[in-house]
Protein backbone atom coordinates (compact mmCIF):
# COMPACT_ATOMS: atom_id res chain seq x y z
CA UNK A 1 0.00 0.00 0.00
CA UNK A 2 1.12 3.54 -0.73
CA UNK A 3 -0.81 6.38 0.92
CA UNK A 4 -3.96 4.22 1.05
CA UNK A 5 -3.74 2.93 -2.52
CA UNK A 6 -3.08 -0.69 -3.39
CA UNK A 7 -0.78 -0.37 -6.37
CA UNK A 8 -1.13 -3.80 -7.97
CA UNK A 9 -4.45 -4.69 -9.48
CA UNK A 10 -5.61 -8.26 -8.83
CA UNK A 11 -5.42 -10.65 -11.81
CA UNK A 12 -8.41 -10.53 -14.13
CA UNK A 13 -10.48 -13.46 -15.36
CA UNK A 14 -9.41 -14.89 -18.73
CA UNK A 15 -11.06 -13.30 -21.76
CA UNK A 16 -14.13 -14.99 -23.21
CA UNK A 17 -15.14 -16.49 -19.87
CA UNK A 18 -18.61 -15.61 -18.62
CA UNK A 19 -17.88 -14.66 -15.02
CA UNK A 20 -20.88 -14.97 -12.73
CA UNK A 21 -19.27 -14.49 -9.28
CA UNK A 22 -18.12 -11.27 -7.69
CA UNK A 23 -14.31 -11.18 -7.40
CA UNK A 24 -13.59 -10.30 -3.75
CA UNK A 25 -9.98 -9.24 -4.46
CA UNK A 26 -11.04 -6.80 -7.18
CA UNK A 27 -13.81 -5.46 -4.94
CA UNK A 28 -11.26 -4.87 -2.13
CA UNK A 29 -8.95 -3.11 -4.62
CA UNK A 30 -11.80 -0.85 -5.80
CA UNK A 31 -12.77 -0.07 -2.20
CA UNK A 32 -9.19 0.91 -1.34
CA UNK A 33 -9.17 3.35 -4.27
CA UNK A 34 -12.62 4.65 -3.36
CA UNK A 35 -11.44 5.41 0.20
CA UNK A 36 -8.40 7.22 -1.21
CA UNK A 37 -10.49 9.46 -3.48
CA UNK A 38 -13.28 9.80 -0.87
CA UNK A 39 -16.01 10.60 -3.39
CA UNK A 40 -19.38 8.84 -3.80
CA UNK A 41 -20.07 9.97 -7.38
CA UNK A 42 -20.59 7.00 -9.71
CA UNK A 43 -18.07 8.28 -12.28
CA UNK A 44 -15.14 7.98 -9.86
CA UNK A 45 -15.18 4.17 -9.84
CA UNK A 46 -14.74 3.65 -13.61
CA UNK A 47 -12.04 6.33 -13.65
CA UNK A 48 -9.94 4.79 -10.87
CA UNK A 49 -10.49 1.24 -12.16
CA UNK A 50 -8.42 2.01 -15.28
CA UNK A 51 -6.38 5.01 -14.11
CA UNK A 52 -8.23 7.50 -16.33
CA UNK A 53 -8.94 10.50 -14.09
CA UNK A 54 -10.23 12.74 -16.89
CA UNK A 55 -13.53 14.52 -17.35
CA UNK A 56 -16.61 12.49 -18.28
CA UNK A 57 -17.34 15.09 -20.96
CA UNK A 58 -15.08 13.03 -23.24
CA UNK A 59 -16.75 9.67 -22.58
CA UNK A 60 -18.17 7.98 -25.67
CA UNK A 61 -20.39 4.96 -26.10
CA UNK A 62 -18.71 1.63 -26.90
CA UNK A 63 -20.22 -1.82 -27.39
CA UNK A 64 -23.14 -2.89 -25.22
CA UNK A 65 -22.07 -5.17 -22.37
CA UNK A 66 -25.23 -7.19 -23.09
CA UNK A 67 -23.96 -8.04 -26.59
CA UNK A 68 -20.37 -9.09 -25.72
CA UNK A 69 -18.66 -11.02 -22.92
CA UNK A 70 -16.88 -8.11 -21.32
CA UNK A 71 -14.18 -8.95 -18.74
CA UNK A 72 -14.66 -8.01 -15.08
CA UNK A 73 -13.04 -4.71 -14.16
CA UNK A 74 -14.15 -3.02 -17.39
CA UNK A 75 -15.74 0.43 -16.90
CA UNK A 76 -19.30 0.68 -18.20
CA UNK A 77 -21.94 3.41 -18.27
CA UNK A 78 -25.33 4.26 -19.65
CA UNK A 79 -25.25 6.53 -22.68
CA UNK A 80 -28.68 8.07 -22.71
CA UNK A 81 -29.93 11.61 -23.08
CA UNK A 82 -32.08 13.05 -20.32
CA UNK A 83 -35.25 11.68 -21.93
CA UNK A 84 -33.85 8.13 -21.93
CA UNK A 85 -32.94 7.92 -25.62
CA UNK A 86 -29.68 6.30 -26.75
CA UNK A 87 -26.77 8.69 -27.26
CA UNK A 88 -23.15 8.29 -28.30
CA UNK A 89 -22.05 10.66 -25.49
CA UNK A 90 -22.26 10.59 -21.69
CA UNK A 91 -25.42 12.37 -20.48
CA UNK A 92 -26.43 12.89 -24.11
CA UNK A 93 -23.63 15.47 -24.42
CA UNK A 94 -25.72 17.84 -22.28
CA UNK A 95 -23.58 17.90 -19.17
CA UNK A 96 -21.79 15.81 -16.60
CA UNK A 97 -24.74 13.74 -15.39
CA UNK A 98 -27.54 14.43 -12.97
CA UNK A 99 -27.85 12.31 -9.85
CA UNK A 100 -31.21 10.56 -9.57
CA UNK A 101 -32.50 11.27 -13.10
CA UNK A 102 -32.49 7.58 -14.07
CA UNK A 103 -30.54 8.12 -17.29
CA UNK A 104 -26.89 8.56 -16.21
CA UNK A 105 -24.96 5.96 -14.25
CA UNK A 106 -21.62 4.23 -14.44
CA UNK A 107 -19.78 1.44 -12.69
CA UNK A 108 -17.30 -1.37 -13.13
CA UNK A 109 -18.46 -4.64 -14.62
CA UNK A 110 -18.22 -7.48 -12.09
CA UNK A 111 -19.71 -10.25 -14.24
CA UNK A 112 -23.00 -11.53 -15.59
CA UNK A 113 -26.21 -12.89 -14.10
CA UNK A 114 -26.98 -16.32 -15.58
CA UNK A 115 -30.22 -18.30 -15.73
CA UNK A 116 -30.42 -22.00 -14.80
CA UNK A 117 -29.34 -23.00 -18.34
CA UNK A 118 -26.31 -20.67 -18.35
CA UNK A 119 -27.90 -17.95 -20.48
CA UNK A 120 -26.92 -14.36 -19.71
CA UNK A 121 -29.88 -12.45 -18.24
CA UNK A 122 -28.23 -9.45 -16.58
CA UNK A 123 -25.12 -7.56 -15.52
CA UNK A 124 -23.37 -7.50 -12.18
CA UNK A 125 -21.76 -4.16 -11.37
CA UNK A 126 -19.69 -2.55 -8.69
CA UNK A 127 -20.98 0.97 -8.23
CA UNK A 128 -20.94 4.11 -6.12
CA UNK A 129 -23.66 6.64 -5.45
CA UNK A 130 -23.99 9.57 -3.05
CA UNK A 131 -24.22 8.36 0.54
CA UNK A 132 -23.27 4.72 -0.13
CA UNK A 133 -20.07 4.82 1.93
CA UNK A 134 -18.32 2.01 0.02
CA UNK A 135 -18.31 0.18 -3.30
CA UNK A 136 -21.65 -1.62 -3.69
CA UNK A 137 -22.61 -4.71 -5.65
CA UNK A 138 -25.72 -4.56 -7.78
CA UNK A 139 -27.43 -6.68 -10.40
CA UNK A 140 -29.05 -5.04 -13.42
CA UNK A 141 -31.36 -7.43 -15.30
CA UNK A 142 -31.83 -7.29 -19.05
CA UNK A 143 -35.44 -6.18 -18.80
CA UNK A 144 -36.80 -3.85 -21.46
CA UNK A 145 -39.72 -2.88 -19.22
CA UNK A 146 -37.25 -1.06 -16.95
CA UNK A 147 -36.31 2.55 -17.72
CA UNK A 148 -32.81 3.94 -18.16
CA UNK A 149 -30.18 2.92 -15.66
CA UNK A 150 -32.35 0.09 -14.24
CA UNK A 151 -32.08 -1.95 -17.48
CA UNK A 152 -28.78 -3.81 -17.87
CA UNK A 153 -29.08 -3.57 -21.67
CA UNK A 154 -28.32 0.15 -21.44
CA UNK A 155 -24.78 -0.30 -20.10
CA UNK A 156 -21.96 0.09 -22.61
CA UNK A 157 -18.19 -0.02 -22.48
CA UNK A 158 -16.74 3.47 -22.03
CA UNK A 159 -14.54 4.89 -24.78
CA UNK A 160 -12.34 7.98 -24.96
CA UNK A 161 -13.16 10.80 -27.40
CA UNK A 162 -10.86 9.22 -29.99
CA UNK A 163 -12.67 5.84 -29.83
CA UNK A 164 -10.08 3.99 -27.73
CA UNK A 165 -11.11 2.14 -24.57
CA UNK A 166 -11.14 4.30 -21.45
CA UNK A 167 -7.78 3.73 -19.75
CA UNK A 168 -6.18 2.11 -22.81
CA UNK A 169 -3.96 -0.80 -21.80
CA UNK A 170 -5.14 -0.53 -18.18
CA UNK A 171 -8.65 -1.53 -19.31
CA UNK A 172 -9.28 -5.30 -18.97
CA UNK A 173 -11.10 -5.25 -22.34
CA UNK A 174 -7.95 -3.99 -24.09
CA UNK A 175 -7.03 -6.40 -26.88
CA UNK A 176 -10.40 -8.17 -26.59
CA UNK A 177 -12.97 -5.63 -27.77
CA UNK A 178 -12.76 -3.59 -30.96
Amino acid sequence: MDGGLILERPPMAPSGVCVSRFDAALEDWLNAHYRYWNCDECVVLPKVAVNAMRTVGGWRRGVRAADHLVPPGTPVATFLDRKGRASDRWDGGEGLGISGNGTTHSGVLAGYLLDACGGVIGLKLWELYPGCGRVRRRIYPFDDTLFGTANGRNYCVILETDGRLLGGRDNPASGILP
